[in-house]
């Protein structure tokens, strides 16, 4: 029999907490749920737009592609990467999903750790609040800042992982 995943079996943790502090709770936890209503279906929300994007990019970027161009460390890359994590709406945990396609199609992790960085650092929906309460020259040095910090955790990940290689997950590689 194949050994769960980790993912699997973390859920099954929080399924069994859950269900342990209903029977203990149950008036608490209905009230969480009423108060935190709002917030639960704008999370749905957004693994639904995630899922889609997912599957969009799947279906876009064709694996040729990630190959030749996306599987290399040059610096033009993370920067790219780090561009288009900048551009990137949502909260990080919304754009795992598209990172795990992104790996399936081949592209190098120190790729994928500037994208996160750059969509961890600064992200379009920051964008008004930060202009409209610290103004724009503050977001502009923001801005630049992300732009060059994502390709130097690119390029920092690069170094560490000479040393320290990665464990190879046949799950995400496809291996």
């Amino acid at each position: 029999m194949k050994k769960p995943s980790l993912e699997l079996v973390v859920g099954i943790c929080l399924f069994v907490v859950s269900g342990i502090l209903f029977i203990i709770s149950p008036q608490r936890i209905w009230c969480a749920l009423a108060d935190n209503l709002n917030l639960i279906l704008w999370v749905l929300f957004l693994g639904l737009i995630v899922a889609i994007v997912a599957t969009t990019a799947n279906h876009l970027i064709p694996v040729q592609f990630a190959q030749r161009h996306l599987t290399q460390n040059k610096l033009s890359y993370l920067f790219l990467a780090g561009l288009f994590g900048v551009l990137t709406p949502g909260p990080i945990y919304a754009i795992y999903p598209i990172i795990l396609i992104l790996k399936k199609k081949g592209i190098h992790n120190s790729i994928l750790v500037s994208y996160i960085t750059g969509q961890t650092i600064i992200g379009p929906a920051r964008i008004p609040l930060e202009v409209g309460l610290l103004g724009p020259k503050f977001f502009g040095y923001r801005l630049a800042l992300a732009l060059v910090f994502s390709p130097l955790a690119g390029v920092l990940y690069t170094l560490l992982s000479h040393p320290f290689p990665d464990r190879i997950n046949p799950e995400i590689t496809g291996e």
